[in-house]
């Protein structure tokens, strides 16, 4: 059981409405939710937080310059996301959200964090351990509820506990509905709260309190049924278990994240350095008085130490980079970076690595057919743009490709022009003219500066290559 906080908030003497029977100290028991339940809401919160530090980070270079690799930033950046996570919590529980949302929420918090439940009690006079049924209430964020008003506690099929009264309404009995024909009522619903937020202990000294409270409350079979069974506390310590992955998961999400952002960095930083050397200086921190291609090499280099030497028990990192589009996107980048330091062959093996993980990567296959045409294997390329257009019928890219590369024999470049046309017909513009004459079928499709270029290298005349 957790412990409880017992507060002497204030001290009274007087009487009640119908007493004259003085009153002890008013106390206030603070009833916790569990440690689990704690982490689970304060993890649900740092996701996010966490995920908008990654994304600023991801968005700007500002960070480059730095000395040190990045990856060992990520226990900052979790702290700081379950900060912000529990800054949060603190926000949707509190007093004045309560109370700004009491029209829509009727008194009841958002969320249940650091207190599931005051109980209040005046101690009466005539014992220190005697209640006034009168005075005892239990709050539920702005939501007070006198114990002698509960008639009924229900517990949901979904888990929630339901606090019922006939306060308000009265209980027709069975009995007098039958004689006078009304139809008897059900107890008006005055609480819902996910009772599995507590312990299994507290779970039950919360019932006792409302037993306490109103003697002769009715307690469902559902109730009764899970504070006696065995297999709520196997449940009480799975949630514990779940709750410490998740807390270690955010720390191997947060590893493998920011691994493969320093990658990216260090990849980029290469190419960056290859073809703007005078941008070298974002790289400051791996500059000192280095020339922009030694940079470049340094840069890449520490790019290809953190990819073969991952930290063995992350299983974020090997989920990751085991995922086909992950991985293939990151060996798409590699190969980029070693084909701009003239090591061609190299950049083509480790494309056709990246189709390995992806055999449908469209983008790779594209960077893939320029590599090899661009190296003379023009056969090869056509065969790659070939299995794209298996798949893509739709698309003109691979088509001017593979024009491209034969547009110097003109009866094959007419003739592939005509094919291509009529297969574009019949996949995209339909019959010619159309009907209505208003109406369009575009083809839509993203081009990328390395598709133009390597269009007019290869159409471009041959005086002016």
């Amino acid at each position: 059981m957790l412990p409880r906080v017992l507060l002497i908030i204030m001290s009274f003497s007087g009487g009640g409405s119908n007493s004259d029977e003085s009153y002890g100290p008013l106390s206030v028991e603070v009833i916790a939710p569990a440690l689990s339940h704690r982490i689970y809401v304060l993890i649900g919160f740092a996701w996010p937080a966490y995920g908008f530090l990654f994304l600023n980070m991801l968005c700007s270079n500002g960070w480059f310059a730095l000395g040190f690799s990045i990856v060992w930033l990520f226990p900052l950046i979790c702290l700081i996301a379950l900060l912000l996570g529990h800054a949060t919590a603190i926000a949707l529980e509190s007093r004045w959200m309560t109370s700004g949302l009491y029209y829509f929420r009727r008194g009841m918090p958002l969320l249940f964090y650091r207190r599931f439940a005051l109980v209040q009690a005046t101690a009466s006079g005539a014992g220190a351990d005697a209640l006034d049924r009168g005075h005892h209430a239990i709050i539920f964020g702005a939501k007070r509820i006198l114990l002698s008003a509960a008639d009924e506690l229900h517990l949901t099929f979904l888990g929630a506990l339901e606090i019922r009264s006939y306060a308000a309404s009265g209980k027709v009995m069975a009995a007098v509905a039958k004689d006078s024909d009304a139809p008897l009522n059900k107890a008006d619903l005055l609480a819902r709260v996910p009772i599995g937020a507590l312990t299994l202990s507290d779970q039950k000294r919360l019932v006792e309190i409302f037993r306490a409270g109103r003697p002769g409350l009715t307690v469902n079979k559902r109730l009764d049924d899970r504070l006696n069974s065995p297999i709520v506390k196997g449940q009480a310590l799975i949630s514990s278990l779940g709750a410490i992955i998740l807390l270690y998961a955010l720390f191997d999400v947060s590893y493998a994240t920011f691994t493969w952002l320093e990658m990216l960095k260090d990849y980029y930083g290469s190419q960056l350095c290859l073809s703007h050397p005078e941008k070298a200086q974002l790289f400051l921190g791996a500059a000192g008085a280095k020339q922009p291609k030694e940079i470049a090499l340094d840069l890449y280099d520490r790019a290809e130490q953190l990819r073969t030497h991952p930290f063995a028990l992350s299983w974020a990192y090997r989920a990751l980079f085991t995922n086909g589009n992950s991985a293939a996107d990151l060996l798409s980048i590699r190969a980029e970076t070693l084909y701009r330091f003239g090591r061609k062959d190299e950049a083509i093996a480790v494309l056709q690595e990246a189709l390995r993980s992806k055999p449908s990567g469209y983008k790779v296959q594209l960077q893939l057919a320029r590599m090899l045409a661009e190296g003379g294997n023009r056969d090869q390329a056509r065969q790659i743009l070939e299995k794209v257009l298996e798949k893509h019928k739709d698309l003109l890219l691979p088509r001017v490709y593979n024009y491209a590369l034969i547009a110097r024999d003109a009866k094959a470049a007419d003739a592939l022009y005509k094919k291509y046309l009529a297969e574009l017909d019949d996949q995209v513009f339909g019959e010619e003219p159309g009907w209505p004459p208003t109406v369009e079928k575009p083809l839509m499709e993203m081009w990328r500066r390395d598709d133009l270029e390597f269009l007019v290298h290869l159409l471009a005349p041959s005086d002016k290559k």
